[in-house]
């Protein structure tokens, strides 16, 4: 030890002697003394510098010989109850600094030990130490320093303990070693569509057509027919210009003398040209019905085809009159009319025809069948506690042939069902669904309301990460393949990917959907192999044409995939079915880990490995069929996550308003936060914290989902929701306690209340917490007998049991009645407890107990 002492003497006297070798060249005239005095003064600077930065980091025993040190802690300079030998100068001053508000002699002791020290290290300089303002003749050679003109000075903070505290005592720090949780999994499927039939038969001769998207520029549609001549227009004009990626559109169509017919609507027809308008009742006057136009359809004699969709604005107006006859009468059209104000346009097509292949009625069709399989994995020590599956098919009074969950079966049903506990196994879950056509639909497959919901304890939860997609097992035997899925990620989207692994397949094609209508966005036509990867270059060069990165972070939002399957004017098409009528194979899409969608984003919520998943389940409610709701609890100190509500809707083809809105509120007031159009995609609303007023600690949240159209409604009963967020297992270290723990304690075999569904029914458990050696015995206490305000370890396990979920308001209200202390009877936290550390260290060592003090060292030769 003696050796190191002399060795640093050695160096900071060689840096003394360096030093003066440097300041020894003398000036001759005025303008190099004061070039000198410049220097002296930089080189006097660091010479204080290095000082300083040696009182910071070298021991005391190093700086002083072993019998000194011996001296002063006999004579009491240095206090082996506060202080140590070990401790560097500045360390010690910091400490005797803070006793000295209460025992002023520890400020002397600290200018003796830093006096002593400085006389060595400054060698033949004069100096001046100051800590917060205050020198004393220990710490000053002389006041020459105010002649001097070589004065160097360098200033540090230095760490010092809090005034007024006691600088000896202890903080406690407590975190979860291992835990119990209740976790509810809700898995929403996604919706999987195939053609309803095929054709066992396709021949040579019949037709196909080639879609365009059409961007229309103006639209405009007026006629009359005259009284009693309903069936002959006498004037009118047809207008529409546009562009598609084939060419143009400019058509200025006089419909003077062009037939009328009113078989579904309005058609009218001429020299193989013909326009059909379909329709949407709106009101009636007299004898005269108002109608909408929703969808305009032109043919060419060529047979290509125009076809546009509009929200609203050109309107048919359809007067009748009674006629008489001999059975009493009925009545007949007299006329009608078109006129257009601002048409509000959804969608423009333009369909190029393309020879094809026809089916006989004979041939038409084969009923179609779809089959879907998906794992959903949970942790391997699971314990299930509840099981329901939801499953509805595409078509009302359809259901599913078979469904399967693990080695449950059930057959020709859909629905709620139940999932008896024995069937939901630790690890890989599998789902299997099969389902045929139904009375000659076109469509066979999946509807809104389907999902599972699983509950099970564990002692390892674990969230699962919503930036990917898995992709399910789905065979379609005879047609194309639609695959909605609706996505979302608790942060800022900034990219996405997907990998498709098939067999069977000829197209692929991708879609976003913005609520009404599918926007294409990737397209090949012709596959090559069973594999295809779609990078974030090519996904985001057509998504970002309709969207924007930031309203894709808002909330969910869709993106379909189409296997032989593509987007007509307002519906989907499926090869084997509507077109391509030879590709009538089988197409199987194989699922993840060979198909998925990936979402790169930057998070909300930045994990840590205290952090534990919390997930709750929720049913819905419902005032009226036009919204839905229900409301939770998010614990005070939580790390709100996301919320997550896949739902069950109706709405009538048509009759919907599409300029009308879906509107979301929440938080304690139930304040709106997002608006978006009517979705009639939509199978599931997901959104995390962005705003304020929603997804607020320590209140009662509320949410609901409204639609502000009469024929656009919520199913609440087949909806569920669930409510992802974390709780800390940590509370790091506290305030400074005299005491660690009740009577010495080096633990607490700790009675607590803990209830993991969060109904507010506790259940008693104990857990051992603290530091002990195996041969030393935990005190045995119970939380209600904690006094968190005078032992470190009490305090750390109320902090830790605050992060759990105890409700701090609740305490606060009820101050003086230890049930209600976190953790009590009255106020159990989340989580089930197996192990929990609480540390605790001496002052000396936590940083987060002290605050600087500012030290100021003066060096100087002349004055």
């Amino acid at each position: 030890m003696r050796r190191g002492f002399v060795f640093t003497l050695d160096a900071i006297l060689s840096l003394v002697l360096v030093s003066l070798v440097l300041v020894s060249v003398v000036a001759v005239t005025e303008n190099s003394s004061s070039i000198y005095a410049t220097q002296l003064r930089a080189e006097n600077k660091q010479l204080a510098e290095g000082i300083l930065q040696t009182l910071r980091t070298v021991p005391l025993d190093q700086l002083v010989s072993p019998s000194l040190i011996n001296t002063w802690i006999s004579n009491g300079t240095l206090n082996l109850t506060y202080v140590d030998p070990k401790m560097p100068p500045l360390q010690i001053a910091a400490t005797y600094w803070a006793l000295s508000v209460k025992h002023p002699e520890f400020k002397g002791y600290a200018s003796l030990i830093l006096g002593e020290i400085l006389r060595d290290l400054a060698g033949g300089y004069k100096y001046q130490l100051i800590i917060n303002n205050y020198t004393d003749p220990f710490l000053t050679f002389d006041n020459s320093y105010e002649n001097a003109s070589d004065v160097g000075t360098a200033t540090m903070m230095v760490s010092g303990y809090l005034f007024n505290q006691s600088p000896r005592g202890y903080v406690a720090k407590a975190y979860l070693t291992k835990v119990l949780t209740e976790q509810r999994k809700l898995v929403g499927i996604q919706r999987v569509l195939a053609g309803g039939g095929y054709c066992t038969n396709p021949r040579p001769g019949g037709h196909d057509y080639n879609f365009y998207t059409l961007s229309v520029n103006s639209l405009s549609i007026q006629y009359q027919t005259p009284s009693g001549k309903p069936t002959q227009v006498s004037s009118g004009r047809f207008r529409v210009m546009g562009r598609y990626s084939g060419g143009t559109v400019d058509l200025n169509v006089d419909l003077g003398g062009w037939s009328v017919s009113y078989k579904g609507g309005v058609t009218l027809s001429k020299d193989g040209y013909s326009l059909k308008l379909y329709l949407s009742y709106l009101s009636s006057v007299g004898n005269t019905r108002k109608y909408k136009v929703t969808k305009i359809l032109f043919e060419y004699p060529s047979g290509d085809q125009l076809g546009i969709v509009l929200n609203s604005g050109v309107y048919v107006e359809i007067t009748r009159k009674w006629k008489r006859s001999w059975l009493g009468g009925h009545w007949v059209i007299s006329s009608s009319k078109a006129y257009t104000r601002t048409a509000r346009i959804i969608r423009g097509v333009y369909a190029e025809i393309i020879p094809g292949y026809s089916c006989r009625d004979e041939d038409y069709y084969n009923n179609n069948n779809i089959d879907i399989k998906f794992d959903i994995d949970l942790p391997s020590d699971t314990r299930p506690r509840y099981g329901v599956l939801s499953v509805y098919t595409r078509q009302d009074g359809n259901v599913f042939d078979v469904i399967k969950f693990n080695n449950k079966t059930w057959k020709n049903s859909e629905g709620n069902l139940t999932i008896p506990l024995s069937s939901i196994w630790p690890e890989t879950n599998t789902v299997y669904l099969k389902v045929s056509r139904y009375d000659d639909s076109r469509e066979v497959g999946l509807g809104s309301g389907s999902w599972v919901d699983l509950g099970y304890v564990t002692s390892t939860p674990h969230a699962d990460d919503p930036g990917l997609i898995k992709l399910y097992d789905v065979t379609s035997k005879g047609t194309g393949i639609y695959y909605l899925n609706s996505i979302f990620v608790p942060g800022n989207v900034t990219g996405i990917e997907m990998n498709l692994t098939f067999s069977g397949v000829h197209e692929v094609r991708v879609y976003y959907s913005n609520g009404t209508v599918l926007n294409l966005i990737y397209e090949n036509t012709s596959i090559i192999g069973n594999n295809l990867y779609i990078s974030n270059s090519t996904i985001m060069r057509g998504l970002l044409r309709y969207t924007t990165l930031e309203s894709l972070s808002r909330k969910n939002f869709n993106l379909v995939i189409m296997l032989d399957a593509e987007y007509g004017l307002d519906s989907v098409l499926y090869a084997g079915q509507d077109y391509h009528r030879e590709w009538n194979n089988k197409r199987i899409l194989y699922g993840y880990p060979y198909s998925w969608i990936r979402i790169s984003y930057n998070p909300t919520v930045t994990g840590s490995r205290f952090y534990i998943p919390i997930e709750e389940t929720h049913d819905l409610e419902s005032l009226d069929d036009t919204e839905m709701h229900f409301s939770y609890y998010l614990p005070g100190k939580a790390i709100p996550w996301y919320v997550d509500v896949w739902t069950g809707i109706i709405y009538t083809p048509g009759l919907i308003d599409t300029s009308n809105n879906i509107t979301l509120s929440e938080g304690p007031d139930q304040t709106e936060f997002l608006s978006f159009p009517l979705d009639v995609y939509l199978i599931r609303v997901a959104y995390t914290k962005i705003s304020k007023d929603i997804m607020v600690n320590g209140s009662i949240n509320k949410f609901k989902i409204e639609s502000t159209d009469d024929y656009y409604t919520f199913r609440p009963a087949v909806s569920r929701a669930i409510v992802h967020y974390f709780l800390n297992g940590y509370a790091p270290y506290g305030k400074v306690f005299t005491y660690y723990a009740q009577d010495n304690a080096c633990g607490y075999n700790l009675t607590y209340w803990y209830d993991l569904t969060g109904n507010g029914d506790g259940t008693r458990d104990s857990v051992i917490v603290g530091n002990c050696k195996p041969s030393d015995t935990p005190l045995k206490k119970s939380v209600e007998d904690l006094d968190p305000s005078k032992y470190a370890l009490d305090d750390a396990i109320v902090r830790l049991f605050l992060q759990l979920g105890a409700d701090e308001r609740l305490w606060k209200e009820h101050l003086g009645d230890s049930r209600y202390i976190p953790g009590g009877s009255k106020n159990p936290i989340r989580i089930r407890l197996v192990g929990i550390e609480g540390k605790a260290i001496g002052i000396r060592n936590v940083p987060t107990s002290i605050e600087p003090i500012t030290v100021t060292l003066r060096i100087w030769r002349g004055g």
